[in-house]
């Protein structure tokens, strides 16, 4: 039982005492110290810096997966568009090439023609095909922000941008009738003039352009049209970098791919696969996939460090049945065609049918410790017959 510190107070009257007592509580209650509250509170917040990598990454695998999910939605409108026409959208139309990335001429691109297989039929209504899409007629249908041409890891792009591009190309060069990608200038291709294969070339890759470049997701310039020339995420440093200090590319550069993803961007191939490719993938393997008819073997199926495996020599006809190591299975079970191996298995001796179950070493029988001279076991010695009849 608990004991309770008390105090007491006496008094007389008279011939009595009277003792009043007073019981005192201490209180029970712990409190912390200012160290041990300091303490607690680094310990939580190194547990949240700790966590924040982790949601930043969840966030960001959350927002791959969006983006691969619009490039699914490009793919279907793509092969929609195919099946309907017989043939997949020209890259950018114009009277002559090569294309300036420039706010004057046609310019009605890929983009622009599968908006009706992406549910966006009143967007395609509303665009005049037979005016530029710099035109006046043309600004408000412009100016739109299509989201399934909208990365959702991408930052400091215009409103009205695309991330994803048609590819022109295999390597760095104006965008013109002759490129061998498969959007390109005025022409139409169809299934048969991808030789390649539609699962071994690139359709679309993503892609990033400086605030003061971009023209738009409806210009058939490099606003919406890369080539293959250069590594993933190459031009990172010039788009994201201070444009006060980077020279202007000419109007008839093009660019390659790139994304705000970390380290590579997302492509697609004609056969609907999407892929995310690194910032070291091998650049003429790209140029590869980016040509719609090389006529190579596919670079990305071939092995790096090719070996040649060492397959055991067929045994010809004198060395079946024999093992040139002298191990395995035929030390204990003989050769194949019945024979034993007699440097293995130790020779039977022959003795005679009468002495059977003597002793190994005693042919006649003879007793242990007998002479070897009286086969008959005569006791006495005598080995003649009538000696031992008698």
């Amino acid at each position: 039982m608990n004991s309770e510190p008390t105090n007491h107070l006496t008094s007389t009257l008279g011939n009595r005492t009277m003792t009043l007592f007073i019981s005192e509580k201490r209180s029970a209650r712990a409190a912390f110290t200012l160290v041990e509250l300091l303490v607690v509170i680094a310990i939580i917040g190194i547990m949240i810096g700790m966590s924040l990598p982790a949601v930043q990454a969840m966030r960001e695998l959350a927002r791959r997966s969006n983006c691969a999910q619009n490039l699914v939605q490009i793919s279907l409108g793509l092969s929609s568009y195919n099946m309907t026409h017989g043939h997949y959208p020209i890259g950018t139309q114009d009277k002559t090439g090569p294309i300036a990335s420039e706010p004057k001429g046609f310019h009605h691109n890929w983009a622009a023609a599968i908006l009706p297989m992406l549910d966006a039929e009143v967007v395609y209504a509303a665009i005049d095909q037979n005016a530029s899409v710099y035109a006046k007629q043309n600004a408000s249908v412009r100016e739109l922000r299509i989201p399934t041409f909208i990365c959702p890891s991408a930052s400091g792009i215009r409103y009205n941008a695309t991330c994803y591009s048609g590819v022109t190309g295999s390597i760095e060069t104006p965008i013109d009738t002759t490129n061998n990608g498969t959007f390109i200038l005025n022409r139409a291709m169809t299934d048969s003039d991808i030789t390649d294969g539609l699962g071994y070339t690139l359709f679309i890759g993503e892609m990033l352009s400086p605030y003061n470049e971009d023209l738009g997701w409806m210009s058939g310039t490099r606003a919406s049209l890369r080539d293959a020339g250069h590594r993933i995420n190459a031009e990172l440093a010039r788009i994201r970098g201070d444009q006060t200090n980077v020279p202007p590319v000419t109007p008839a550069y093009v660019g390659g791919f790139a994304s705000d993803h970390p380290n590579g961007a997302h492509l697609l191939l004609g056969s609907g696969e999407y892929m995310f490719r690194s910032n070291s993938m091998d650049v003429a393997v790209l140029e590869q996939m980016a040509n719609r008819s090389d006529g190579e073997l596919p670079k990305a199926w071939q092995s790096r460090n090719p070996r040649i495996l060492n397959q055991p020599a067929a045994p010809s006809e004198g060395t079946i049945g024999k093992n040139p190591s002298g191990t395995g299975a035929e030390e204990s079970e003989g050769a194949t065609d019945g024979t034993q191996n007699k440097t293995k298995v130790k020779p039977t001796k022959l003795t005679d049918p009468t002495s059977a179950g003597a002793p190994a070493g005693n042919p006649a029988g003879n007793p242990a410790g007998e002479p070897a001279g009286n086969p008959t076991g005569d006791p006495t010695g005598n080995s003649s017959p009538a000696s031992a009849s008698e």
